[in-house]
């Protein structure tokens, strides 16, 4: 979820998914917003990397203060060297994408050598075209005038999170030795995050090897270590918790991007 945290703050600097062509002169920074909405969303359709990278000065500083869905706060302080490597991460990703509106501008201030625009936005993200989140941002960006031309130099934002089908979870181990386990995991669900307890057991069904979870059974190999549910290897370990974690992941594929496990 890193990524995809950094990926969205990268792509909603300036936001719109509507580009218009036409602007005064005297208003650059609203011609600088345009030609970075229309670079970034070319990205991967011929724009170059360092077309993108070329907005932003060498100065360039952005600060995050996100919200997440259970109320916590994240803050994150951002560089030209940090845009710069998660521009080849969106170039290398085929299943991300996402989605921008913006709402309103709700204050702009163009001077003859600095410019400022303040903008709410509402915004989606997807991954393998799931829904990965959804919600609302107040940035405020400046930029200002160098050799005659106009740099990304600041940007500073509050990130409000407000809906998830896909992101990532958190999970909590109970265990009685090495053969019965309780897992208690926390994963995204819309408005919110959901709670649910699974309950695992390793034993000897058939003189197989399995790992049972309500009516589901997964073959645990006691020679090889590898895991497989209908025929398909979803791990392979020796040790039983690990092997519960692969299950988790594969119970929860649907929901959890990654899972942290506690």
């Amino acid at each position: 979820m890193k990524k995809i945290t950094f990926i969205l703050i990268l792509i909603f600097l300036f936001s719109s998914v509507h580009p218009v062509k036409a602007f005064n002169e005297n208003d650059p920074i609203k011609k600088l917003l345009v030609d970075y909405i229309n670079k970034m969303n070319a990205l991967t359709e011929g724009t170059q990397k360092e077309d993108v990278l070329n907005l932003f000065d060498e100065k360039y500083r952005g600060n995050t203060v996100y919200v997440n869905l259970s109320g916590t706060l994240v803050r994150k302080n951002y560089t030209k060297k940090d845009v710069s490597s998660q521009l080849s991460d969106i170039v290398d990703d085929n299943n991300y994408q996402f989605r921008l509106t913006i709402d309103k501008i709700v204050f702009q201030s163009q001077k003859e050598r600095a410019g400022t625009i303040s903008a709410v936005i509402s915004f989606e993200s997807f991954v393998d075209k799931r829904l990965a989140e959804k919600g609302t941002m107040l940035m405020d960006v400046v930029a200002i005038r160098i050799n005659g031309g106009w740099k990304i130099v600041q940007n500073n934002m509050i990130r409000v999170s407000e809906a998830k089908d896909i992101g990532e979870c958190v999970c909590y181990f109970y265990e009685k030795g090495t053969t019965k386990f309780i897992a208690e995991v926390y994963f995204p669900s819309g408005l919110e995050y959901s709670q649910e307890l699974n309950a695992f057991q390793v034993m000897i069904k058939d003189k197989k090897r399995i790992i049972k979870s309500d009516s589901k059974e997964y073959y645990w190999n006691e020679n090889t270590g590898k895991l497989t549910y209908k025929g398909g290897l979803i791990g392979q370990t020796s040790n039983s918790r690990k092997a519960v974690e692969f299950v988790l992941k594969n119970l929860y594929s649907e929901s959890c991007v990654n899972i942290v496990f506690n």
